[in-house]
Parts: structure tokens; sequence; C-alpha cells
């Protein structure tokens, strides 16, 4: 049915390797990426594994649509793998559980190189009047601050810091 199969493969390698590379950016999740990609991938197994071309055998006196049994087992794995990952995904997430506490090496996935490093902080900043609203990066906490006489840039750095746990 495609005629140009190795451009239209290459296509969606590019494809999957630029949508892992913006999960590296800051407020990205690669894991939203990778989660998206199996459950596509799983689903067309579901969904897709039945023969669609019947129309260009019309000509044939067997048009049936007989399905091998690697097809009736890669469905009903398909269909397993993705309910015991939504229900899975569904009951961690709700019940709040950080899966990078049992996975040491996970943060890589997500984090783009200079965030990476241990003891890297980044906060988001921004000033109102003399209130000053301070929210860290890493662990999402935030605080509101007056601001004092001192320089506005040093007193968000020292807020960052404290509120980053550092």
């Amino acid at each position: 049915m495609h005629t140009h199969k190795f451009d239209e493969m290459l296509i969606l390698v590019v494809i999957i390797v630029l949508d892992l590379a913006l999960g590296t950016f800051p407020f990205g999740s690669n894991f939203s990426n990778i989660g998206g990609f199996t459950s596509g991938f799983l689903l067309g197994f579901v969904i897709l594994t039945r023969r669609q071309h019947h129309w260009l055998n019309l000509n044939k006196s067997n048009t049936s649509q007989k399905q091998e049994s690697y097809q009736y087992a890669l469905r009903i794995i398909s269909f397993v793998l993705l309910s015991v990952g939504l229900v899975g995904g569904g009951v961690l997430f709700f019940k709040g559980v950080d899966l990078n506490d049992y996975c040491s090496w996970c943060h890589y996935i997500t984090c783009a190189p200079p965030s990476c490093k241990p003891g890297y902080i980044s906060c988001e900043d921004y000033q109102i009047g003399n209130k000053l609203n301070v929210t860290c990066l890493n662990n999402g906490r935030s605080g509101v601050f007056s601001l004092s006489n001192r320089n506005p840039d040093e007193q968000a750095e020292e807020l960052c810091y404290r509120l980053c746990g550092k």
C-alpha cells in the first residue's frame, strides 16, 4: 500500500526524535511522550491488525478476511498491556506516587543537560510592586516575599536557594 516505505519510516523516526528532544526542555515531559508513543503503538495493534485491504482483492473469488493466529495473539497481548498500563498509571497518579523515588536514573529522561547536574537549581520569579513571587522549578515550592532595599536580583537568588532547600 505504501510506495515510499523508507521515506515514511524516516519521517516517523525524525518525529519521534524531535518529540523526545522537546521533552527535555523545562516544563516538558518525556514520560508523557513515551507513554503516548507506547499507548499508540499498542492501540495500533488492537485496532489495526485486521486486514483492511479487502477492496484490493475484489476480483478474486475468495475475499474472506481470516485473521492469522498471531494477529489474535497480538491483539490480546496489546489490549492487556494497554489496559494494565492505563489502569496502573491512573492508580499511581491518583495515589500521588512519584516513581522517580524508585528509579535513580529516570530524571535523565526529562532534563536538559544543564539541569541534570546535581545541585543545579532553577527558579522563576516576578515582581509586583514591592512583592517578589519566587517559584523553585526543581520542587514546585513558591512564596511571596517583601522586597527590602537590597538588589532585587540578589534577593531573588537568595530566596530561590531557600525555597529549593539548598
